[in-house]
C-alpha cells in the first residue's frame, strides 16, 4: 500500500521522525512482491516563515533532507516531499529551490488559508459564498502552476462551510471542471476520518471526505488518490481503505502512484 501524505514532529502538530514512519510502514505493510512507496511530506518552510505555529522554520530544511538520508531502506522506496500553501511570491522558492536544487521528488498543493480582506483565514473560517468564491479561485491558481503532485483535500473548503447548497456546488464545480481540465488528480484524504465528526444542518458529517463533493466528482473525468494524511506513524496507512471504498462507490478513477500517474 502506498501513500503519500504524512506529517512528522517538524511541523508542531505531529508526532515522529522520518525514521520512525519508514519502520511503521515496513512493520504495517509486511512482506511484498514490490516494495511499497511511502512520501514524507511535512509543510512546507516558507522563506518569509509566514504561519510558523504550523510548520518547520526555514533554518530547519536542511535537517528535515538529513533524515531521508538517515531512514532509507530496502523494503521501501521512500520519497521526500512538502506540504504547500500557494502564493505567487513562493514560485521560485517551489520550483528553482524545492524542486530544483534540492531535488524534491514531489510537492503537494494545498490550501489551509484563504485571503479575505485585510487578513488570512482558515478553512474553519470559510463561511460565506464570497469566501468560497476565493478559496476556489486560490485552489484553482494552485493546480495552474504546474508544480504539484496532486491537490490535497479540496473538498476542505466543508470545515467551515456546513451546507451543501448552490454555493458548494458552484465552488465545487469550478475546482473539478479545473482539475479535469488540468489533469491533476485530487485527494480523498482519511485524516478527516479520523477527526471528531462536524454537526451541521444536514446532520452528522466527517470534515472531509464531505461525500457530496466527491459524489459530484463522479461526474467528472478526474482521478483521485487515496491518502492517510497521517499525523503519527501508527496511522501511516490509516483509513485509505475507506477513502478507496468512497472513489468506488462514485465510479472515481484512482492512482496510486504519483511518479506513474496512469497507474490505477
Amino acid at each position: 500500500m502506498n501513500n503519500f501524505h504524512t506529517h512528522t514532529w517538524r511541523c508542531k502538530h505531529a508526532t515522529g521522525t522520518v525514521k520512525d514512519y519508514v519502520d511503521a510502514a515496513i512493520s504495517q505493510v509486511g512482506a511484498t512482491s514490490r516494495s511499497p512507496l511511502l512520501g514524507i511530506s511535512d509543510h512546507t518552510p516558507l522563506p518569509d516563515n509566514r504561519w510558523p505555529h504550523v510548520r518547520m522554520d526555514i533554518s530547519e530544511l536542511d535537517a528535515y533532507e538529513a533524515e531521508f538520508r538517515e531512514a532509507e531502506s530496502d523494503d521501501i522506496i521512500l520519497l521526500k516531499g512538502l506540504e504547500c500553501e500557494w502564493d505567487p511570491i513562493y514560485e521560485a522558492f517551489y520550483r528553482d529551490e524545492l524542486l530544483g536544487e534540492r531535488g524534491f521528488d514531489y510537492l503537494i498543493g494545498a490550501i489551509h488559508y484563504i485571503k479575505v480582506p485585510g487578513d488570512w483565514g482558515y478553512l474553519s473560517d470559510i463561511r460565506t459564498p464570497k469566501h468560497l468564491t476565493q478559496y476556489a479561485k486560490i485552489m484553482i491558481a494552485t493546480m495552474r502552476t504546474g508544480l504539484f503532485s496532486f491537490i490535497a483535500h479540496p473538498d476542505g473548503f466543508g470545515a467551515g462551510y456546513m451546507k451543501w447548497d448552490n454555493n458548494a456546488i458552484a465552488c465545487s464545480t469550478d475546482i473539478l471542471t479545473a482539475a479535469e481540465e488540468l489533469n491533476i488528480p485530487l485527494e480523498i484524504n482519511g485524516y478527516g476520518l479520523r477527526k471528531k465528526e462536524l454537526s451541521t444542518p444536514e446532520g452528522e458529517r466527517p470534515v472531509y471526505p464531505w461525500l457530496n463533493f466527491w459524489e459530484l466528482a463522479g461526474n467528472y473525468n478526474i482521478k483521485a488518490i487515496c491518502n492517510s494524511d497521517a499525523h503519527r506513524p501508527e496511522d501511516v496507512h490509516a483509513s485509505i481503505k475507506e477513502c478507496k471504498e468512497i472513489a468506488d462507490r462514485f465510479k472515481i478513477g484512482l492512482i496510486d502512484d504519483i511518479l506513474n500517474s496512469n497507474s490505477d
